[in-house]
């Protein structure tokens, strides 16, 4: 006789194979050069994991990134955590949702990646390289980035 039901199992599953972070990507689509936020995906959807997505009212996807999607899907594995492959991006991402919003400007990208920073224990090392802004940058007035702050992936 089973201790858990197959919901249970699911569930275990979902927390097992799902990994969270928060996405920092250069990007021509925003204003400000960046994609900023929370996310939360698989790299494949076990059945299980479809299942217990199903059975809470949230549709299968390969990656979540609307505050109350992740919300949801936080909810439901609340507790197993840390049966992810990547536990402190679950955690990150559990601390940022709704809290970290799109950047619209280069100081909001400096202020979200300083947040992120501070939660993830980052120390700035002030000594990086400082490389020329591009001349797209420059005609916006960006004129240098220090290394953490120019992410070109």
């Amino acid at each position: 006789m089973s201790i858990l039901n197959q919901d249970d199992r699911d569930v275990i599953i979902l927390a097992s194979t799902i990994r969270g972070d928060v996405k920092c990507v250069r990007s021509t689509e925003r204003k400000c050069g960046y994609i900023i936020r929370p996310e939360l995906w698989f790299g494949v959807v076990k059945a299980g994991a479809g299942r217990a997505l199903t059975n809470h009212g949230i549709e299968v996807r390969g990656i979540y990134s609307k505050p109350i999607e992740i919300t949801a899907i936080l909810h439901v594995i609340k507790g197993l955590e840390d049966l992810s492959p990547t536990t402190e991006g679950v955690h990150l991402v559990n601390r940022l949702n709704g809290v970290l919003k799109q950047p619209h400007s280069h100081q909001d990208v400096i202020n979200a990646l300083n947040l992120i920073e501070s939660l993830r224990g980052i120390k700035r090392n002030t000594s990086l390289a400082v490389y020329p802004a591009t001349r797209r940058e420059h005609e916006r007035g960006i004129t240098e980035y220090s290394g953490i702050e120019r992410m070109d992936n």
